[in-house]
C-alpha cells in the first residue's frame, strides 16, 4: 500500500518502488521511465509512456505500481516541459499533458472493478511475504520468476492495487482540475475526461462548469455532456439540444438507458451510421475506435433490446429501420 497519497517528486521519495511490481516484474525501473515521461524530450516520451502502458496499466489491468506512477505523473501536469508535441492526429499536435491525461483517464477507468464495500478487507501483506514475492521475481531463475505469479499473496497485492487507486483518485482529481480550464482545446477535453473517470473512482464530483464556458465546438460539448451522464448527472435536458450530436450523447446515460426518448436519439442517429464516424475532430474517447459500435451496444443494453438493435443483417451503410 502507498505510504502517503502525494504527487509528483514526493511520490518517487515516498515509493518503495524494489517493493511493487508491475506487468513485467518488480518495480524498480519505474522511476527512470517515469522521469523519461516528464524530461520534455518528445523522443524520450513515447518509449517511456509505451513501458508505463504496457508496464502499469498492461491491457488495461491495474497493478500495485500502478497508483504511485499516476500520482508522479499527475504531480507533473504542469510542468512547460509538457507543453512539448510528441504527436500528430487528425485533430492536430498533441502535447505530453493530453497524452497524460489520457493515461491518468484510462488508469481511472481500469481500477473501476465491482468492490464489495460491506465485506471487511482482507489482513494487510505481511512484509515478508511481499518481500519473498519481490525477491521470486526477481530472480534470474526463469521458472522461479514466473512462478511467483501464482503465489496466492500475488492477487492480494493487485487488490491492494485497486484499493490504492481508489484512495489515491481525489488527489488525482485536485492535480487534474486546473486544466479543465486550459487554453488548449484538446487539453480541456481529456481533463474533463479523466476528471470524470476519478468521481466515477471516488473522487467526488467535479465542476465542468469552467470548461463548458469555454466549450468552442461541438467536440467540447459533447465530451461535458458524456462526462456529466457517466457521473450520473441528469443529461435529459440535452435530449432537447439544437445539436443532434450533444442529444445523442445526452442518450449515452447510463441513466437514460431505457428512456424512450434517448433510445429514439439513438436509433435516428443510427439511420446514417457513415454520418456517424465523422462527427468529430477530436473525438471523446468513447468514440475512439468508431461511433457506430458504441450506439449499437447502447441500444443493446437497454431493456427493450430485441425492438432497440438493429438487425445484424442491415449493412454497415444501409441505415437502421426508425
Amino acid at each position: 500500500m502507498i505510504r502517503r497519497m502525494d504527487t509528483g517528486p514526493d511520490t518517487l521519495r515516498n515509493s518503495d518502488w524494489d517493493r511493487t511490481f508491475h506487468a513485467y516484474g518488480c518495480a524498480a525501473d519505474l522511476p527512470g521511465a517515469l522521469a523519461a515521461v516528464l524530461s520534455g524530450d518528445a523522443g524520450a516520451f513515447g518509449g517511456a509512456l509505451d513501458h508505463l502502458y504496457g508496464a502499469v496499466l498492461h491491457q488495461g489491468t491495474v497493478y500495485p505500481a500502478t497508483a504511485p506512477a499516476a500520482l508522479f505523473l499527475a504531480g507533473g501536469l504542469g510542468l512547460s516541459a509538457l507543453d512539448t508535441v510528441v504527436e500528430e492526429r487528425v485533430s492536430g499536435p498533441i502535447t505530453g499533458r493530453v497524452v497524460l491525461l489520457e493515461f491518468l483517464a484510462g488508469a481511472a477507468l481500469a481500477s473501476l472493478i465491482d468492490h464489495d464495500t460491506g465485506t471487511p478487507a482482507p489482513a494487510p501483506v505481511p512484509e515478508t511475504e511481499r518481500d519473498r514475492v519481490i525477491a521470486m521475481m526477481r530472480s534470474e531463475d526463469e521458472e522461479e520468476a514466473i512462478a511467483a505469479w501464482d503465489e496466492p499473496v500475488v492477487e492480494r497485492l493487485m487488490l491492494d492495487g485497486l484499493a490504492d487507486m481508489r484512495a489515491a483518485a481525489p488527489a488525482l482529481a485536485d492535480a487534474v482540475r486546473p486544466f479543465l480550464t486550459h487554453p488548449d482545446r484538446s487539453t480541456r477535453i481529456r481533463a474533463v475526461e479523466a476528471a470524470a473517470a476519478l468521481c466515477r473512482l471516488g473522487a467526488g464530483t467535479p465542476d465542468l462548469s469552467g470548461a463548458a464556458d469555454l466549450a468552442e465546438c461541438r467536440d467540447e460539448g459533447a465530451v461535458i455532456v458524456l462526462a456529466l451522464g457517466d457521473i450520473g448527472e441528469d443529461t435529459t435536458e440535452f435530449l432537447a439540444h439544437a445539436d443532434p450530436v450533444v442529444r445523442v450523447c445526452a442518450a449515452l446515460a447510463p441513466a437514460l438507458r431505457n428512456d424512450p426518448a434517448a433510445l429514439a436519439e439513438l436509433r435516428s442517429a443510427l439511420t446514417d451510421p457513415d454520418a456517424v464516424e465523422a462527427w468529430f475532430t477530436t473525438p471523446p474517447s468513447l468514440f475512439a475506435l468508431g461511433g457506430r459500435d458504441v450506439l449499437v451496444e447502447a441500444l443493446a443494453a437497454s431493456s427493450n433490446a430485441t425492438r432497440a438493435v438493429p438487425d445484424p443483417s442491415v449493412g454497415a451503410g444501409t441505415g437502421v429501420p426508425g
